[in-house]
């Protein structure tokens, strides 16, 4: 039913680095806002009534569904099943969050893991919503599946793919972000997020969030959403998909460390 709205959502990635290199990549949704779209349009239809008491706080592990995984290959599986989901719901108090943690052992690692999960993230959640809602294997046709005719949304082009308009490199030492200017030239073609940004204008804003924890301070921060704690330590980047639309580069950055 709002597989269509599911774009309109808060984002945070959050990067954890230790002094060897190693650490922890987490990637954060917060989907609430889809129930309280939900309850103003839908009110007591039959899709909605089967939602109004659901609450849960559980943690799956991947390794247990990577062979559900449809769009990913067996080696990306096995990268796949190293992470984690916290699934996080309360209808009643409008709240749902989806939190993906996965480890690296280097970062050049970091990038194969986020092109998995953009690849995975729908399959993941549609599994583990049939399982919490008492739905798996009924046929789909409820809060979270796809109109199959709309094809401007399909369901794996779930969220605001930014992602697709820069180039960004995780190195030892240094993460950086630049913008494809060529490609961001015609963002205007692009109609998921064209689509995403009239709801926002009807207030369903879209904000996305990026923390970086540092094992030492920073010796370069640049970027002009860039935030940089008193230690050097912490680095948040924070925006919404206006400033997107509105200028490009503002999720640039330059970390070194």
């Amino acid at each position: 039913m709002l597989i269509g709205f599911s774009g309109c959502f808060d984002t945070i990635d959050e990067f954890t680095i230790a002094e060897n290199g190693s650490g922890t990549f987490v990637n954060s949704l917060d989907m609430g806002k889809i129930f309280s779209l939900a309850k103003t349009m839908g009110g007591g239809n039959e899709d909605m009534k089967e939602f109004e008491n659901l609450k849960t706080d559980t943690v799956v592990k991947l390794k247990d569904i990577k062979d559900s995984l449809k769009n990913l290959n067996d080696a990306e599986k096995k990268i796949a099943a190293t992470g984690t989901l916290r699934v996080q719901i309360d209808a009643k108090e409008d709240k749902m969050n989806f939190i993906f943690t996965f480890p690296f052992s280097n970062t050049s690692q970091i990038a194969p893991i986020q092109n998995i999960l953009k690849k995975a993230k729908t399959d993941v959640i549609e599994n583990i919503m049939s399982t919490v809602t008492g739905e798996e294997g009924k046929k789909k046709n409820g809060l979270f599946d796809a109109d199959p005719d709309d094809t401007d949304m399909q369901p794996e082009e779930m969220g605001a793919n930014l992602d697709q308009y820069y180039t960004t490199i995780y190195e030892k030492g240094k993460f950086t972000r630049k913008l494809n200017k060529e490609k961001y030239a015609n963002v205007g073609d692009d109609k998921m997020l064209k689509s995403m940004q009239e709801m926002a204008q009807m207030g369903m804003s879209v904000n996305m969030k990026t923390v970086i924890n540092l094992p030492k301070p920073a010796k370069k921060a640049e970027g002009k959403g860039v935030k940089l704690s008193e230690d050097r330590k912490k680095i948040t980047m924070e925006g919404t998909l206006d400033d997107f639309f509105e200028d490009g580069s503002y999720f640039e950055y330059n970390i070194e460390f």
